[in-house]
């Protein structure tokens, strides 16, 4: 379903008979995102209103956690309107905005949490098909959703190839890895980028799961330089050691020998 509308949405306009809009929470130049009142059920919702392109309705089969639930698609003047959950998050793409500087650690811990909702989509049947930035909520405890499933077709259940979702969370590993200090990314992190986004597809990742495990050093073997470095601090610690005990043998000997002059010369009834 793709529609084309030059209108938009104002601050107390009422859509459909029953959502109000509330406050403009961020858009593109075909959709825009506002925060909304349910008339009927008396509930906030978030209201999409879609100028042009394809409506995302993928999550209404998705009753998962880590995907923002739909509750109604309709239409109002010639636009589309997506009706979802309201959660206290803030998309992905304005807190990089806010906070441009990352570190592996936490980009490893987003990727992973981002991996483990695809997982349980495509174990349903349902890719998204348009993973990026601005579809990817964050609340303040660090929790995750995903918003504007493409799903397959028309976003029904079925066969899918999970090879563009896998593709687009590489590319986001990439983008996220890019805002951090380069020299404290991973080896194995690089390594597996590159692989990712341009090994032949047989030696590409083939499902979420093997995406998560590559993630971690664990599976993917220590830093060629981390190694290094351990072989030089033991060198150094096994020097160290070595001539501690050769100085401890050393005084030993001399009291020894200091020992047994004195005893001699006891015997001898030398004073």
């Amino acid at each position: 379903m793709a529609l084309q509308h030059p209108r938009g949405g104002a601050p107390g306009a009422i859509i459909a008979t029953r959502y109000r809009l509330d406050e403009l929470l961020g858009g593109t130049t075909r959709t825009e995102v506002w925060a909304g009142h349910d008339a009927v059920l008396d509930r906030p919702v978030t209201v999409k209103l879609v100028h042009a392109g394809d409506v995302a309705t993928g999550a209404a089969h998705l009753p998962l956690p880590g995907v923002a639930a739909v509750f109604d698609v309709t239409d109002h003047d010639g636009l589309a309107v997506v009706v979802t959950e309201r959660v206290d998050a803030t998309p992905l793409d304005r807190l990089l905005d806010r906070q441009p500087d990352l570190v592996p650690d936490d980009v490893v811990t987003l990727i992973d949490a981002v991996a483990r909702v695809l997982e349980a989509t495509h174990g349903s049947g349902v890719p998204h098909g348009a993973l990026r930035p601005s579809n990817i909520l964050v609340r303040a405890d660090g929790a995750i959703l995903l918003t504007d499933f493409r799903g397959t077709g028309e976003g029904g259940p079925g066969p899918f190839d999970p090879q563009a979702d896998l593709e687009a969370l590489a590319i986001l590993l990439a983008e996220l890895l890019a805002h951090c200090p380069p020299a404290e990314v991973p080896a194995h992190l690089r390594q597996f980028v590159d692989r990712a986004l341009t090994a032949p597809a047989a030696d590409r990742p083939t499902n979420v799961l093997d995406f998560r495990m590559a993630l971690h050093p664990a599976e993917a073997g220590p830093d060629p330089d981390t190694v290094e470095d351990r072989h030089r601090a033991r060198s150094r610690l096994s020097g160290a050691v070595l001539g501690l005990l050769l100085l401890v043998t050393l005084v030993a000997a001399v009291v020894f020998t200091s020992a047994l002059l004195g005893a001699g010369w006891s015997l001898l009834g030398w004073d």
